[in-house]
């Protein structure tokens, strides 16, 4: 049984769509004109308008981090924007032509604090320590540096010149006391933090016809395991391959991997998902949300819906930090709501590993690309990237549901602050 993964750029070519954003609906208030047609008023980096309300479909608290002069996400595939006890978090803010990238600073209920700095001095490739949540983990070319965000003092804890860094950028080990790069040369490199001592190195090989990601690597969050995957054109050549930071095969997953949308858990258990497909006389085949342990065995599908009731083009996977018993699945819609409207749609779906699920809230997003890829009007990043606290108790996403993209926080314990328009 062949288990196909699309990454998101090979989904985001084929299904491409042309429609507008749909109108607000719950959080973002009225309805805004899409944000290519917008007039072109500079942005100003700085705080957006704080919009609460319920999901009018599920129920659960929405906060809206509202912003018309602009657009502003978080982070993509793994990277978390969350430190480490949940008390900042981070987002990107961009003009409408979604250039000028800054990296902002946000307490954890989305409440704005600063610019941290543009992507020509830092790259938005970063990630969080583990321990201090006043730091993180940036790098630019050939140099990784330390940053701190209390006072934006960036410290270079090593170059690699003449070697350049691969896109992946900088991850953190489970303990947080070790950190991954890797240079362009194909070497994975890992150091003991704080002092950059006790290197490990190994390098990685595919079978012939394959390549890799370079921008998906990373520690994944269990001891001092590393993710990596490959994929050929024929996609039963296709794998994740864990590896231990000194080069040792913890674990290969045979046909699935790529596309960069699953997670792990704390235990190192994967979470994953097999597509729909069928049609044309092809045979039929549900969309499955599975989890799987490290070592292969124990796989289970948690989650399925048959394909004819699949309304969405993408979706994504990710586990908190500190969970062990679910995870989230944010859909990402392929064009404006259908009618009648059938989840999953734009739903973002808490999921057990006891086998239950429910939707907590719909994000409300459409992608629309109607100039392509990178481009003026594309909505690349409305895809909705729902990633939870270290907790669990908030989930951050994107949405264009106001017209342009914005950060929104999802509370998931009924925990949410009240609200600044009361």
């Amino acid at each position: 049984m062949r288990m196909i993964f699309l990454s998101a750029l090979s989904l985001a070519v084929r299904a491409v769509v042309a429609a507008a954003p749909a109108p607000a609906r719950g959080p973002g208030g009225d309805a805004a004109p899409p944000a290519a047609q917008q007039p072109a008023a500079p942005m100003k980096v700085g705080p957006a308008r704080i919009v609460d309300c319920a999901d009018p479909t599920y129920g659960a608290r929405v906060r809206q981090l509202r912003k018309d002069d602009g657009h502003e996400h978080n982070f993509y595939y793994y990277r978390d924007p969350w430190n480490a006890d949940g008390s900042r978090m981070l987002g990107i803010q961009s003009d409408l032509a979604q250039k000028n990238w800054r990296v902002c600073l946000y307490d954890g209920d989305g409440v704005f604090l600063k610019e941290l700095f543009s992507i020509d001095k830092y790259d938005w490739r970063l990630c969080w320590d583990r321990n201090d949540p006043a730091m993180l983990y940036t790098w630019k070319g050939s140099d990784l540096y330390r940053f701190r965000v209390t006072d934006g003092k960036a410290e270079l804890l090593k170059s690699f010149a003449p070697l350049g860094l691969k896109p992946n950028g900088p991850s953190v080990n489970q303990a947080g006391d070790r950190i991954l790069v890797i240079t362009g040369d194909g070497t994975f490199r890992s150091f003991h933090l704080p002092d950059m001592g006790q290197e490990r190195t190994f390098q990685i090989t595919v079978p012939a016809g394959c390549s890799v990601g370079w921008d998906k690597p990373h520690y994944i969050g269990c001891r001092n395991y590393i993710d990596t995957a490959y994929r050929g054109a024929d996609p039963s050549q296709q794998a994740i391959v864990v590896y231990d930071d000194t080069g040792a095969v913890v674990h290969k997953f045979e046909s699935i991997g790529g596309g960069g949308h699953y997670d792990f858990s704390p235990e190192g258990r994967l979470a994953y998902f097999r597509l729909p497909a069928g049609g044309r006389g092809a045979p039929e085949r549900p969309l499955e949300i599975h989890v799987v342990n490290l070592d292969g065995g124990g796989d289970r599908v948690l989650f399925s819906v048959p394909r004819e009731k699949c309304r969405f083009h993408n979706l994504h996977l990710s586990w908190p930090r500190k969970v062990s018993d679910w995870f989230v699945a944010g859909f990402f819609p392929s064009r404006p709501e259908p009618a009648p409207y059938e989840p999953p749609f734009d739903e973002i779906l808490l999921v057990r590993l006891d086998g239950t699920a429910k939707y907590l809230a719909r994000t409300g997003t459409v992608y629309s690309a109607p100039a392509g890829r990178g481009k003026t009007g594309d909505m690349f990043w409305a895809q909705t990237l729902p990633r939870p606290s270290a907790d669990g108790k908030r989930v951050c996403f994107n949405s264009s549901r106001s017209g342009t993209i914005d950060l929104h926080i999802l509370y998931t314990e009924g925990n949410a602050p009240e609200s600044p328009e009361k």
